[in-house]
């Protein structure tokens, strides 16, 4: 993969889709990269939702449960993907950073035959869920598991993507938005993700 004019190329491992979603402004100056989860399971309602002018969100990628990649908005542009955000003396994030999406259903509900669902009521096999708990919430419950592939590829697209743009640090919606987001959750391996990109031991 590599970078030309702001857009990510795919090579013959890594196909990247180009999708661009109107819900951009201005440019930005990326000091971190954003990692979230989609709250879903199918990039391409993922993708149908972040191109809706009504939805008034939008990241600069998508990443598929297999590893493949849709592309919303070039990196020089502003993604409306932090909201209401701070970290440090910086508010207002989408001002400062690359957000990526990965498809993932988040936090899960247990039903009463001990099935989970998503909270669109979607079943998830038990063998994808692992019930851990939020560092920002009091007790555990079921959440969808990363793939493998998943975790791979955004941290080639980060390491990347911090060779172009240099960043400052590799933080969750979470940690900028502490109060009212929970994305990635606590089996994104955020802090292995974080020294792979930033090069950090």
């Amino acid at each position: 993969m590599q970078i030309m004019n702001h857009r990510l190329i795919g090579d013959a491992g890594h196909a990247v889709t180009y999708d661009p979603s109107p819900n951009q402004s201005g440019t930005v100056t990326p000091l971190y990269l954003v990692i979230h989860y989609t709250a879903g399971t199918s990039s391409a309602s993922a993708v149908s939702w972040l191109k809706n002018p009504a939805s008034n969100a939008s990241a600069h990628l998508v990443i598929d449960r297999d590893g493949s990649i849709v592309q919303l908005v070039p990196f020089n542009r502003r993604a409306w993907h932090a909201g209401v955000s701070q970290w440090g003396q910086l508010s207002g994030l989408n001002q400062y950073s690359i957000g990526i999406e990965l498809v993932n259903a988040g936090k899960l509900r247990k039903r009463s035959d001990g099935q989970w669902l998503t909270e669109s009521k979607q079943l998830i096999p038990a063998a994808d869920v692992t019930v851990a708990r939020h560092q920002n919430e009091s007790e555990s419950t079921g959440w969808h598991e990363y793939t493998d592939v998943q975790i791979a590829t955004v941290t080639a697209v980060g390491q990347l993507l911090n060779q172009k743009y240099g960043f400052t640090d590799v933080l969750g919606h979470d940690d900028i938005a502490p109060t009212r987001k929970i994305d990635p959750g606590p089996l994104f391996p955020m802090n292995s993700v974080r020294g792979r990109i930033l090069g950090r031991s």
